[in-house]
């Protein structure tokens, strides 16, 4: 298995991006299903893939690999991209722990070339979403995971917002 979870056009307005520095992190929660049972994970540090969309088209795509998942959304937030995105899909290679919660980092597995020849026709399927394409697309034994809506969100606009304020106050001591 080359994919273990993935998450398609979630919406950056209901993250908890946590703050900047170490130990700042925040919580990119999802709900996956596993024998039945329903886990909540948070892929904060996840190690994939990922998808900026704007109007569910994709603009970007990048990895999460150093800089896991979580961090490398954030960044986005600020940078050339910030207010050129509204939605991500993630796809994470990370081992899915559901009795901590949290994701582990991938560690070394052999899988079958037919197997990755499957993954990646199914990923490159979900994330360019082809209109002669007829079938929906699923990555075989990944797990999907279904956004949590965090309870306090910072939003991409309360985070715009923040730098103009920064800007305003840069330009009045400058003054």
């Amino acid at each position: 298995m080359l994919i273990r979870a993935y998450g398609q056009f979630w919406n950056p307005d209901t993250v908890d991006w946590g703050g900047k520095g170490p130990g700042m992190k925040g919580k990119l929660l999802g709900k996956v299903r596993k024998k039945g049972i329903t886990h909540e994970i948070n892929f904060w540090d996840a190690k994939g893939i990922y998808v900026l969309h704007a109007d569910f088209k994709a603009v970007y795509v990048g990895k999460a690999d150093s800089t896991k998942l979580g961090p490398r959304l954030r960044d986005h937030l600020t940078d050339r991209f910030a207010g050129r995105w509204d939605m991500f899909s993630w796809f994470v290679t990370s081992t899915i722990a559901t009795t901590e919660e949290r994701v582990r980092d991938p560690g070394k597995r052999s899988v079958e070339p037919g197997s990755v020849i499957n993954t990646l026709e199914a990923l490159a399927i979900l994330t360019a979403d082809p209109a002669l394409n007829r079938k929906r697309e699923s990555i075989p034994q990944a797990l999907e995971a279904e956004q949590v809506k965090s309870p306090h969100p910072k939003t991409v606009r309360r985070y715009l917002e923040d730098i103009l304020k920064k800007l305003d106050k840069l330009r009045t001591t400058e003054a």
